[in-house]
């Protein structure tokens, strides 16, 4: 068996070393095009540095690097193009002098490659310079490819736009806006000189994993072709399952052999586990990551939410109200891929460009906008997301989620009020004081609904939330096979816990909340939180 290119992004050292590649060539074929310009969108860990650095070696003309690949026939390898491949993770940019310097430094080491003198001083010309004397010296066009176009935003961004809905009295991170912002103006003069320099390009390609809106980044290049929903390239990054069963069909009966297990109830696990990412919601994918660490390690595992810190993502679930999308069934967007508003963060779109939501289902209709539907692609993303979300609102380092979970469903599915009373008590224990103190009061419920929640789905209950009836809302309906839970959560700092749950019970009885559900097992929750304080009903609502 070839080995596998896990942590290994670049390709001539996948293609020299013969490890394991899965061809994408054919869409190289199909996008690379003279003067054209693109961007890619897609999550981290997902190829993106790979397709780059396929990219790369295709316009220099490595042909050797190719033989057996779609492209090897096909492509022209007597045109050979100057190629400035800009990783712009490399890049120092904790503050605006640091990414100034790093700009420059890296237009500097271009100059140097390519033995052209600059003159000008300032970045934007000395950038428009290095193109010119390359074309001029060299005689061909420009190849430019830039990974990681973002990487400079969205790290700060951890820092401030996220946390700017922050419900913290005496919050202020205005500096961390202004840093933002100062590199938002500082890229977009930056990338917008590939767009003054069209006569000079050959081709550019940009990726990275968020698009933020024209007027934020883009203004200054506004000719790129975006293909992140373009059905012709959904399959540029990521495995197929024809993939998985045809290149990794040796790692498959390994570990069949190794772990007494047929290949097709192997598939059947590696499916539900690592499957489902879509960008047409036609084809699925494979994360790579997931595949190429599943079989490096020989056991089933959260590889890629592990892969990266979810830091961001978990600041603003704590920090915003906005969070309970996650629990709607009919999460969706239509036109184009949802942008990046700098002042304006969208919860949905931060999940779907980060890749923790994917397309389900496409519904276009001719002289309407395509609508798209959002799910919760994998079992990994599932389980690792709401697993956080848990573990965010903890301080207790010995808390077994995992053994909390089963418990807890074991009381559930036996109305055992004890148990259940027992487990929330342990869970609000572990609760940090950030729920508390400064928090302001919707603020502080809002983080009980989400944290709650995120309990069932982690116990692989379906969960609706904020459901509309004739009289309101309901706050959840939690569905596990034929158990169906009916749930009301109440939050006071005043009233009598025990009181209010047993209103919340009252509640879905007087509204008749479970008259849908009839026909299933049907158990009532009754929820009610307070200061560092919780109170839990459930009964049968067949007795």
């Amino acid at each position: 068996m070839k080995d596998l290119p896990t942590d290994i992004g670049t390709f001539s050292t996948i293609i020299e070393n013969d490890y394991l590649y899965v061809d994408k060539t054919e869409y190289i074929y199909k996008m690379a095009k003279p003067g054209k310009k693109y961007f890619l969108s897609r999550p981290r860990r997902f190829g993106k540095s790979l397709l780059v650095s396929t990219l790369k070696e295709l316009y220099k003309g490595n042909k050797k690097l190719f033989k057996d690949l779609y492209i090897y026939d096909k492509w022209d390898w007597s045109k050979k193009f100057p190629v400035l491949h800009l990783d712009m993770s490399d890049l120092e940019y904790d503050s605006i002098d640091q990414l100034k310097l790093s700009l420059h430094e890296l237009v500097d080491m271009f100059a140097l490659k390519f033995s052209v003198n600059l003159n000008n001083k300032t970045l934007k010309l000395k950038f428009s310079e290095l193109l010119m004397q390359i074309y001029s010296n060299y005689g061909q066009k420009v190849v430019v490819l830039i990974d990681e176009y973002d990487k400079a935003i969205l790290d700060n961004m951890t820092k401030s736009t996220i946390l700017s809905a922050v419900e913290i009295e005496d919050f202020d991170n205005t500096a961390d806006l202004e840093l933002v912002e100062e590199i938002r103006k500082e890229l977009n003069n930056f990338y917008g000189v590939l767009k003054s320099s069209d006569k000079l390009l050959e081709f550019v390609f940009l990726t990275g994993v968020s698009k933020f809106s024209k007027a934020s980044i883009f203004s200054g290049l506004n000719n790129l072709t975006d293909l992140t929903l373009n059905q012709n390239f959904s399959c540029i990054c990521g495995y197929t399952q024809e993939d998985l069963e045809t290149i990794f069909k040796d790692y498959l009966v390994s570990f069949s052999n190794d772990n007494n297990i047929s290949c097709d109830e192997l598939l059947v696990l590696i499916k539900n586990w690592y499957d489902g990412y879509s960008w047409d919601g036609s084809n699925r994918l494979y994360n790579p990551y997931s595949i190429l660490s599943f079989f490096t390690k020989g056991e089933f595992g959260n590889f890629w939410f592990e892969s990266g810190t979810p830091s961001f993502l978990m600041d603003f679930v704590r920090n915003n109200k906005s969070t309970n999308i996650l629990f709607d069934k009919n999460m969706s967007f239509s036109g184009d891929f949802p942008t990046f508003i700098f002042d304006k963060l969208d919860f949905k779109t931060l999940l779907l460009q980060t890749g923790y939501l994917t397309i389900r289902e496409k519904y276009a209709k001719p002289g309407r906008l395509t609508n798209y539907k959002l799910v919760i692609p994998n079992k990994e993303v599932n389980d690792s997301l709401y697993n956080s979300i848990i573990e965010e609102f903890s301080d207790d380092d010995s808390l077994d989620v995992s053994q909390l979970a089963s418990m807890f469903l074991k009381a559930i599915k036996s109305c055992d009020n004890k148990n259940l009373q027992i487990v929330f008590d342990n869970l609000v224990d572990s609760v940090p004081s950030i729920l508390f103190g400064k928090v302001k009061k919707d603020m502080r419920e809002s983080n009980f609904h989400i944290w709650f929640l995120s309990w069932f789905k982690l116990m692989g209950f379906f969960v609706i939330g904020e459901i509309p009836t004739s009289d309101g809302y309901m706050d959840a309906v939690l569905k596990k096979d034929n158990l169906i839970i009916v749930c009301e959560i109440k939050y006071s700092l005043d009233k009598d816990l025990d009181k209010l749950a047993q209103d919340a019970i009252s509640q879905i009885y007087d509204n008749n909340y479970y008259s849908p559900y009839t026909d299933c097992d049907v158990v009532l929750l009754g929820v009610a939180f307070g200061d560092r304080e919780v109170k839990s009903i459930i009964k049968p609502l067949k007795q």
